[in-house]
């Protein structure tokens, strides 16, 4: 008892309702046509009633006759902040932390009536654990949602509400969930794994639709793992581990700790293994069970993608990456990055000046023209330069860190930055594969640099209309045999049509084909060219 920190009963407290018939005649009143005051005051009440003196029966009821309601408002709010640029605006981050706080007013809720230990829900102890950890879930699953950190003490909370199924014996009695998307039937086993699986599937990696097909997965595929107090014959699989006593997610190889629990994923493995050979063999993603909004080739890449996470040991990375704590200058998108790269104002001409042999030299030399025109050009067009901070590097990738207080721009998955440690010459073209924000405010990145040295380059359209186009800005990356790597330009969304045939200046006027998109971000598409002979 007492294992729960659960907020204070007062004799003050006065919710609208105090058991399940009067909720349900209060929630006819609550104006769910408008979400955000529908929201307040669900959270209100749900306080003021985890204040609140009864009998955890009448909690009970209460709580279940909420849950339809807050699930509703719940989804409809996270609307306002799924998909969106980081640091959150402050509306943003305000409907965040509501929405979070009404799941966490739920699952104090529940854990009020675990704690109670009233003989008369004893046969309802396996729902209240389920709700009590589908509601953890649920906060972690809208912090991923928002690219935020998952708070250490959320893992702690969802661990030991697993622990005390484990200890009442209920973590595979059968308990119907109704707001699951479509499989009812749940356990605590199947929510805690449910939570687990989707921490360990690289969250801040994947998109609001990748995410919800997770979700999808994990109402019909969590029930395939299995949790055991002893090791697990797990094939050739280094052993999957969770902690009941630590603040963190499962991991492959980890150290036991104090309350290890092995989870077998081998059945898991199984099915992802079998409907991966069977997409390649041709077969529908909706006959396999996926979804109707599941489609080729992207559900193929998400599920290959989600075997790596679950159930493979962390492999080498490509390139070795090295430890390091070092300042960095980040700027964003095509015009900045072009700026830094040519120190030169960009005019935008009808006709290309062709680059000098000084010019070329030290192109080839640094990466860039060292001259600089119009210093407080940077400043007008809002091209400043941000200070992060390398985290880890190697040569294909970049984990880069922004401090709360320090200036700079939201920053989006999929969009092109431009990095260039304190200390170097050259500025590095990649783009932003992850991100999330700490408790703390500070913004991570994970950064996939694009291969070649980045030049300042500029593009026109060509055809009888075009004469008077003027020119673009564009980066062109030169080809990197050792990572069969051809070269490629880097032009604005849009840009690349099939066999599209365009003016490009790479320090001189060239017309050239393109050939084939290598990467589309947000901001931009990488397509390879081949050069025209007039």
């Amino acid at each position: 008892m007492g294992e729960f920190k659960l907020p204070g009963i007062e004799a003050a407290a006065a919710p609208e309702f105090t058991d399940g018939a009067s909720c349900k005649a209060w929630l006819e009143n609550v104006p769910l046509a408008n979400v955000s005051a529908a929201q307040h005051q669900l959270l209100v009440q749900a306080e003021e009633f985890n204040r609140y003196a009864c009998g955890a029966k009448a909690r009970l009821e209460a709580l279940e006759a909420m849950r339809e309601a807050v699930n509703f408002v719940q989804i409809e709010q996270a609307k306002r902040f799924t998909n969106r640029a980081l640091p959150m605006l402050a509306s943003e981050a305000a409907v965040f932390e509501d929405t979070i706080e009404l799941w966490e007013q739920m699952r104090l809720g529940y854990l009020r009536c675990l704690e109670a230990d009233d003989s008369a829900l004893r046969s309802r102890r396996a729902l209240i654990c389920q709700r009590a950890l589908s509601y953890s879930g649920l906060r972690m699953f809208h912090h991923y949602r928002a690219y935020r950190q998952v708070p250490g003490r959320d893992w702690r909370g969802l661990h030991r509400v697993y622990a005390r199924a484990e200890a009442l014996g209920v973590t595979d009695d059968p308990v119907k969930d109704y707001l699951n998307r479509d499989v009812h039937d749940s356990s605590p086993r199947i929510a805690y794994l449910r939570a687990v699986l989707t921490g360990m599937c690289n969250p801040n990696e994947l998109g609001p639709r990748q995410l919800t097909f997770v979700a999808y997965l994990l109402e019909r595929w969590a029930d395939k793992v299995e949790v055991s107090k002893t090791p697990v014959a797990d094939g050739e699989l280094a052993p999957l581990i969770a902690d009941l006593a630590g603040d963190g997610c499962a991991e492959r190889g980890a150290a036991a700790g104090a309350e290890p629990r092995h989870l077998d994923a081998r059945r898991l493995a199984k099915s992802l293994r079998n409907r991966v050979a069977l997409l390649r063999k041709g077969e529908s993603p909706s006959r396999l069970a996926l979804g109707e909004d599941c489609v080729q080739p992207s559900c193929e890449q998400l599920l290959v993608f989600l075997y790596r996470q679950w159930c493979q040991p962390r492999a080498p990375r490509n390139a070795e990456r090295a430890r390091i704590s070092d300042a960095a200058q980040v700027c964003t998108d095509i015009a900045a990055i072009h700026y830094y790269l040519s120190g030169r104002v960009f005019r935008g001409a009808t006709t290309f000046k062709e680059l000098t042999t000084k010019q070329r030299d030290e192109i080839a030399t640094f990466g860039r023209i060292s001259t600089r025109e119009e210093e407080d050009y940077s400043v007008a067009q809002g091209f400043l330069l941000e200070h992060w901070r390398l985290e880890d590097e190697s040569a294909q990738g970049l984990k880069m860190l922004r401090r709360a207080g320090d200036p700079g721009r939201r920053m989006a998955h999929g969009q092109l930055v431009g990095v260039r440690q304190i200390d170097a010459k050259n500025f590095r073209v990649g783009q932003v594969r992850w991100l999330m924000a700490t408790e703390q405010g500070d913004l991570c990145s994970g950064v996939k640099l694009l291969p070649g040295m980045p030049i300042a380059a500029a593009v026109r359209a060509t055809g009888v209309n075009a004469a008077e186009q003027r020119y673009m800005q564009a980066i062109a990356l030169a080809a990197v045999p050792g990572l069969n790597a051809p070269a490629t330009l880097v032009v604005p969304i849009g840009w690349y049509k099939p066999k599209r045939v365009i003016e490009a200046a790479i320090g001189k006027a060239m017309r050239v084909r393109l050939v084939e998109v290598t990467e589309r971000g947000t901001d931009f598409e990488r397509v390879s060219y081949e050069v025209l002979v007039d």
